[in-house]
């Protein structure tokens, strides 16, 4: 079977299994895959042929982080095919490289108010009415990107502040979690609703339920999407001269924030909709001046009753 119509036998039955978005994923790394092999037989395909389309990554300088997705979806292939009686390759050949841990992007609040500077203040675009919005529930709930476009209207508690979404991670465990937000963000979200309603009445959505729809481009009427999301934020970032600060940089600054107010692990992992407290430990961690901070307050008192005994004690071969 040429690599071609195996992605596509391999990608309908993924969709089956795990997420649309992760079927896409695997799916654009095999044909990447596929591209750098010229379209061969799956039964040709060797681990050498793996190891050079990896190496050459890795020459061109691609993040090491971004081999864990990639040789995954290479591996999850191979073992498809070759419970199917495909003399392909040991998929277990193919290597896992480490993945780098590193402090999660934690958004600030001098980069929250630039990048709401960056909205114009008065205006009647609904693409700025929209945004101002997401981004406010992205500030305050700490909600995954996909789970606040997955918001529908049936889902909003609009008297008590509050919604139902479904939670991306947990699958069976926990399918369902609230999120709530702030006088000023209902207000905004207000602002949008009024703003939507009129929309719809002009022009018929394509995704009825939807709360946040895409405007003014050939998805107008649809539900508004991540890379829509990506792309509003790389833009307002842009024009308010700071690093990107994309939606998880929010949701890092809620888990972030509990811990350092004094919540527990059990208290992220209820807000943030986490399958576990194990998956809270990295908003734990402390970035270098909160940890010379902690450090310091838990030291400064110790030094300086050690100074104080050094000082009351005698002089170095003198006896008392």
């Amino acid at each position: 079977m040429q690599f071609k119509e195996a992605i596509d036998q391999f990608s309908g039955w993924r969709k089956f299994k795990v997420k649309s978005q992760t079927v896409r994923g695997y799916d654009q790394t095999l044909r990447q895959f596929c591209l750098f092999l010229r379209n061969p037989e799956i039964e040709d395909i060797s681990i050498n042929h793996v190891m050079d389309y990896l190496n050459g990554m890795k020459d061109m300088g691609w993040d090491q982080n971004s081999f864990v997705g990639k040789c995954m979806a290479l591996r999850k292939f191979f073992e498809f095919y070759r419970l199917q009686g495909y003399a392909v390759i040991n998929e277990e050949l193919i290597p896992i490289m480490q993945a780098e841990r590193k402090l999660p992007r934690v958004a600030t609040i001098e980069e929250y108010k630039k990048l709401i500077g960056a909205i114009p203040a008065k205006t009647n675009d609904p693409r700025h009415i929209r945004n101002l919005a997401l981004i406010n529930l992205f500030w305050d709930t700490g909600a995954r990107n996909g789970e606040i476009l997955s918001l529908n209207m049936a889902d909003l508690d609009m008297e008590r502040r509050r919604a139902l979404i479904r939670t991306e991670k947990a699958k069976s465990r926990r399918p369902f979690r609230e999120i709530f937000w702030t006088a000023d963000t209902h207000g905004n979200l207000l602002q949008w609703l009024k703003k939507r309603e009129a929309l719809e009445k002009k022009n018929k959505f394509k995704d009825h339920d939807a709360i946040f729809i895409s405007i003014a481009n050939a998805q107008s009427g649809q539900r508004y999407t991540i890379r829509g999301v990506g792309e509003m934020l790389r833009k307002y970032s842009a024009r308010a001269k700071i690093p990107y600060v994309n939606a998880h940089s929010f949701r890092h600054r809620v888990g972030h924030h509990i811990i350092k107010s004094g919540g527990s692990s059990a208290d992220v992992m209820n807000i943030l909709g986490h399958s576990s407290v194990q998956s809270t430990t990295i908003y734990t961690m402390m970035s270098d001046h909160e940890l010379e901070k902690r450090y310091r307050y838990f030291m400064e008192e110790p030094a300086q009753e050690k100074s104080r005994v050094a000082r009351e004690l005698p002089p170095v071969g003198k006896s008392t």
